[in-house]
């Protein structure tokens, strides 16, 4: 699975803590915040994992190195030999906003709320080997395309909706591929997927009542504050495909269908009262991987350069309701649904490649990228909107044996203004954000 495109506005928060609608108070009801699908704008995944896709951005129908394992399993047949394969990117996100109150204020009214710090980390590391064959490649590799943590200001009044997050999304992939004809390849992968997350947040009987209490000073309601902690984890299966079409020497054509999942979440849930008393249960939640479908193009129209196009698509409308059940009684509740309705959405990109020296090589690419969240439903833990981005990126032949690549990524993010939000408290929201990623990574060929 991959992403279209990653964070935006406060995509810091796209690991956890959705807000859900609660019961009336006098219930006791305990709206419990947990992960949805973190979705990084368009998919679930960051597809920037090498220095080729986050160059020239596309690179389905020519990822030429182990990194084929994520992008497009068939690739690896254009990787021959034995080589071991390392990337890392890393991305760091610059955001603000302000919330709206019930009468369309937006507060803090004199600053922005920031987040304290956030970072995200994409580790890939692969091989991948003919067996001394001619048409035959096998490959694996284990990677985290979702890796991400921040923490919000305790005092301001986003720390009802989440204080400290951190969500990874990890893979273990075996991937083999098959040169069927010269002009025609195929591939197929299975990867164990494991999901682990955690966050906190805070909790507060006179925000529930009234959102607008948010919005008091800290010292007043922060003797009201308890707070809410929780963790889990789960693994599941996924299947991938994945082909490649080479007409021409010139002109390759690829497809991957990366099979969709669901995910078991099970971990611990703590409440602590302001008197420093706790409640303590477990919690199962169930969250869906949506499947990607994603096609490209790679044309070498003229010696030395390369333009490509791909486009991925997201069946997010899969994921409609986000349900968790509790181990025993928090506060009277045993249960939470919490409606998402997501609709399906995409990611299209084209790119460029030089080589002005047989060992160099130079990229630059443009993508666009869409959100599957609608306004109702939106939150700070998924603040998906849509997006559009640069890249730029080289890499060097050293020796026979080894490349090095370098890259930079810089997306923008549509303005954030949402007032329709159904959440309690709701997540309307005005606000600004883009995020910057440098990459590096080194093959070493056997």
């Amino acid at each position: 699975m991959t992403r279209s495109s990653a964070p935006l506005l406060v995509c810091i928060l796209a690991m956890l803590c959705a807000s859900a609608a609660p019961l009336p108070l006098g219930t006791g009801s305990l709206p419990i915040p947990f992960g949805s699908s973190p979705a990084l704008a368009g998919g679930f995944h960051n597809a920037d994992v090498g220095t080729r896709r986050m160059g020239m951005f596309a690179n389905i129908a020519k990822p030429d190195d182990p990194t084929a394992i994520f992008h497009n399993p068939a690739g690896l047949v254009l990787v021959p030999g034995t080589q071991l394969y390392t990337s890392l990117s890393m991305f760091f996100l610059d955001i603000g906003l302000r919330l709206y109150d019930s009468q369309g204020n937006l507060l803090p009214a004199d600053h922005e709320i920031r987040p304290d710090w956030n970072i995200g980390a994409l580790p890939f590391i692969g091989a991948s080997s003919d067996l001394g064959t001619e048409r035959l490649r096998l490959g694996f590799a284990v990677y985290a395309p979702n890796a991400y943590g921040a923490a919000l200001p305790d005092d301001e009044p986003t720390r009802y909706h989440a204080t400290q997050v951190l969500f990874l999304g990890s893979r273990a992939t075996a991937s083999v591929a098959y040169e069927v004809t010269r002009k025609f390849s195929v591939a197929a992968s299975a990867s164990l997927v494991h999901l682990y997350l955690t966050a906190n947040r805070m909790m507060n009987p006179l925000v529930l009542q009234d959102p607008d209490h948010r919005f008091d000073e800290p010292q007043t309601s922060a003797q009201f504050d308890s707070e809410l902690a929780l963790d889990g984890q789960g693994f599941s299966w996924a299947v991938d495909v994945g082909v490649l079409f080479r007409p021409l020497e010139t002109l390759s054509i690829g497809a991957a269908f990366f099979g969709g999942s669901s995910v078991r979440l099970k971990g611990d849930v703590e409440l602590t009262s302001p008197d420093g008393s706790t409640e303590r249960t477990t919690h199962q939640t169930d969250m869906v991987i949506p499947f990607t479908l994603q096609g490209g193009i790679n044309w070498e129209f003229a010696p030395d350069f390369e333009v490509g196009f791909d486009y991925r698509y997201y069946h997010y409308q899969v994921f409609q309701e986000q349900y968790t059940k509790l181990g025993k009684p928090l506060m009277g509740m045993t249960e939470m649904r919490d409606a998402k309705n997501y609709s399906n959405s995409g990611n299209w990109c084209f790119g460029l490649l030089y080589r002005p020296l047989p060992v160099l090589e130079l990229m630059a690419g443009y993508q666009q990228d869409y959100t599957p969240i609608p306004d109702q439903t939106y939150s700070l833990d998924n603040p998906s909107r849509d997006q559009r981005g640069v890249g730029f990126g080289s890499r060097w032949q050293v020796t026979d044996r080894h490349r090095v690549g370098l890259s930079f990524v810089r997306n923008w993010f549509d303005l954030v203004d949402v007032q329709e939000s159904t959440g309690n408290p709701p997540s309307n929201a005005k606000g600004h954000g883009a995020n910057f990623e440098v990459g590096v990574d080194w093959m070493w060929r056997l």
